[in-house]
This record gives C-alpha cells, sequence and structure tokens, in this order.
C-alpha cells in the first residue's frame, strides 16, 4: 500500500468514526426565507333583492283581500260589471256602468267620478266594440284612461282583459271568438303597461280548461250566471296591490 492510499484510508476511518454508524450529517437548520402573508378580503354577503312589481299583470296575494280595501273603490264598464254589481255581494263600492258602455261612451261616467276621490278604480269595457279597429279602441281606450288618471292621480288603476266567450259563441261566428278576445287583451295588455295601469286578466279568472267560458256558466255565451260572478270577485280578492 502506497503512504497516498494509506492516508485515504486513515481519513476515512477518521470521520467514520466521528459520525458513528448510521448517522448523516445534521439537517440545514438555517431560517428558511418569508413568505409573505395574504391578506383575505371576506366577499361582502350577497344581498336579497327588494321585492318589487314590474309590469302591469297584478300578482296573486296570500291573502284575500278584505272587503274594506274595495271601500274607496270605483267599478266602471259595460254590462258585465253591472251584473258583478247586482251578484258578486261586493257593496262598498261605486259602480258606474249599464248595458251597451264601450269606451265611446263613458264620458259621463268620467265627469260623475271626476267629484270623488277614489283610491282604486276598476274598468272593464271591449266587448261590445270588439269588431273594431284595434287602433281606433285602444286610442278611445287610451284617452279614458288618462282621463282617469288625471281626475285621480293617487289612485290605483285596474284594467280588466275582457272575459272568455264560450265555445258555442265561439263557434257561431262573427265578431265574438277567443281570437278577437285574446287579441284584444294582449293589446289592452301593452296600453295598460304604456299608461302605468295595472292589469288582470279575467281570462285566467274564468275560462275553463279548454280556454273557453264554461257552458254551464252562462246564458248566452257573454254574460255569467248569477253565482259565477263570486267567481269573479273571488279573484279580484287575490290579486291586488296591497295599501302602503
Amino acid at each position: 500500500m502506497t503512504p497516498n492510499t494509506a492516508a485515504l484510508f486513515a481519513a476515512f476511518y477518521l470521520v467514520s468514526a466521528l459520525l458513528g454508524p448510521g448517522l448523516t450529517p445534521p439537517e440545514d437548520t438555517s431560517p428558511a426565507e418569508e413568505i409573505p402573508a395574504v391578506s383575505v378580503v371576506e366577499a361582502e354577503p350577497e344581498m336579497e333583492p327588494e321585492p318589487s312589481y314590474s309590469g302591469p299583470q297584478v300578482p296573486a296575494q296570500e291573502a284575500p283581500a278584505e272587503d274594506d280595501y274595495f271601500a274607496d273603490a270605483a267599478f266602471i264598464g259595460n254590462s258585465l260589471v253591472d251584473g258583478f254589481r247586482m251578484y258578486s255581494g261586493l257593496s262598498v263600492c261605486d259602480y258606474y256602468a249599464a248595458t251597451s258602455k264601450t269606451v265611446f261612451t263613458v264620458d259621463e261616467y268620467i265627469t260623475q267620478m271626476s267629484g270623488k276621490d277614489y283610491g282604486k278604480i276598476y274598468i272593464l269595457l271591449g266587448i261590445n266594440e270588439i269588431g273594431y279597429s284595434m287602433d281606433r279602441l285602444m286610442s278611445a281606450y287610451g284617452g279614458v284612461l288618462d282621463r282617469l288618471a288625471a281626475d285621480h292621480p293617487d289612485a290605483l288603476i285596474y284594467v280588466m282583459g275582457i272575459s272568455p266567450v264560450s265555445a258555442n259563441k265561439d263557434a257561431a261566428g262573427g265578431s265574438f271568438t277567443m281570437a278577437n278576445v285574446r287579441r284584444f287583451n294582449e293589446n289592452l295588455y301593452e296600453l295598460a303597461q304604456e299608461k302605468e295601469c295595472y292589469y288582470i286578466d279575467l281570462c285566467d279568472a274564468l275560462a275553463g280548461e279548454d280556454g273557453f267560458l264554461p257552458a254551464n256558466k252562462t246564458w248566452d255565451g257573454i254574460h255569467f250566471n248569477a253565482s259565477y260572478y263570486k267567481v269573479w270577485l273571488e279573484y279580484l280578492q287575490y290579486h291586488y296591490i296591497p295599501a302602503e
């Protein structure tokens, strides 16, 4: 063995003796580089949107309106409204209605109403003039709504869509068809939106599952049997804008 080799072996044994069997060099204990803390920003809780009424359709309420809700109301219209006056059982409000009334012939009623302070106005017109030009009808109806709004600026104005006709009446031809009823009501809905009035869908209230006025609820395909006016009233009791 050469002197160099012997020196290498001697160095190896010296290091082994110092470390001992199975020992390994100590780990690096120098402090680790600090990682800057990340600030956590808590997200703002999502706020529930405020309930609001959008569009002219009157929402359904969970609890029905009592009679006193209608104490400051006026109902204006044709023979259907006159039937409502006689048979619905609602007597705390004022009625301005007569057979054959149209949007062209209610000026006298609007004048009579102008001297009173109403909080709610319900209007049903259109079935008698359903065969007229739609543009002419909506123009006249819009004029009626403008006058009512000007005379009663704080009133809720409920525009009621015309009610359904029976299947037999529809099949008989002429103007009294559900196609004409729907067309009129679609235009009336848009008018109510334009005039910022509320719309009440009487087809939803009074039509049967087939979309027509039930044959056993009418005596002429248009007007109702006495008991069916109470169904109309019940719909109004559940479809209203609550008093503030």
